[in-house]
């Protein structure tokens, strides 16, 4: 395995500290970039290795490095995942319940066809907001 791909490897598995052992024997890798032009800071945060996540950082990883294929940050990969699984974001629920609480059903088709997952949210209360 080339160095690249193990530090690749690394980082996907979480292993702290070989990542620290390679970034010491190469600080150019906290920048470096695979075949899909993505960065170990994509996958450190898409697999959830905060530590990494803080090593990467202080080593020089560029936070806001956008990959090849999706031309997206670290952090649209992480929220990419979570949404994979239903996740959404706080303004994205507000909205809907704005939109109910103002009788705009137009507004809340739209927010529930462009996010299924609204249809099953609840507000900062815990209530559902299908009894809204």
């Amino acid at each position: 395995m080339d160095h690249l791909s193990e530090f690749f490897a690394a980082v996907v598995a979480g292993h702290h500290a070989r990542v620290r052992q390679l970034l010491e024997a190469d600080p150019s890798l906290a920048r470096a970039r695979d075949a899909t032009d993505a960065t170990a800071l994509h996958y450190a945060t898409l697999y959830g290795h905060r530590a990494l996540v803080s090593t990467l950082l202080a080593a020089g990883a560029e936070i806001n490095a956008r990959d090849g294929s999706h031309h997206a940050t670290p952090a649209g990969w992480a929220i990419e995942y979570l949404r994979e699984q239903g996740g959404l974001l706080a303004i994205e629920i507000e909205d809907l319940l704005f939109a109910i609480q103002n009788g705009d059903a137009r507004w809340a088709r739209r927010l529930l066809m462009r996010h299924p997952a609204l249809a099953k949210a609840a507000d900062r209360h815990g209530k559902p907001l299908r009894q809204h």
